[in-house]
């Protein structure tokens, strides 16, 4: 009867790790679905990644932007006799202060 236990026991215990393997490799293998697909998106971002870099170069490229000035506003670049010494420039008359009302002296002058 004893040896039957025993024995009753260990097949318990094979049958539950068994088991225990069979859910611990279907973990695994969700796991490891979960990396491909965290690969892909790094892979996808990455290619975004570079598209817009790509992109910002082109936008940021500084004939294209000297056109598009040139085409959409009046804008010149500067000639030479446009720069002045700041001496010859006139200066500048700052207006007289405004004098703020005195409140106190008016409460009393109420009184």
């Amino acid at each position: 009867m004893r040896q039957w236990l025993v024995n009753l026991l260990f097949l318990c215990l094979a049958v539950a790790a068994g088991v225990q393997l069979f859910v611990l490799k279907y973990q695994v293998m969700d796991k490891e679905e979960e990396l491909k697909m965290i690969h892909r998106q790094i892979l996808n971002d990455s290619r975004e990644i570079h598209m817009l870099k790509a992109d910002w170069a082109l936008l940021n490229d500084p004939d294209r932007l000297r056109e598009l000035v040139k085409n959409q506003t009046n804008f010149r670049p500067i000639g030479a006799g446009q720069i002045v010494h700041a001496e010859t420039l006139p200066l500048r008359m700052t207006p007289p202060p405004v004098k703020k009302p005195d409140f106190r002296q008016s409460e009393q002058e109420s009184s």
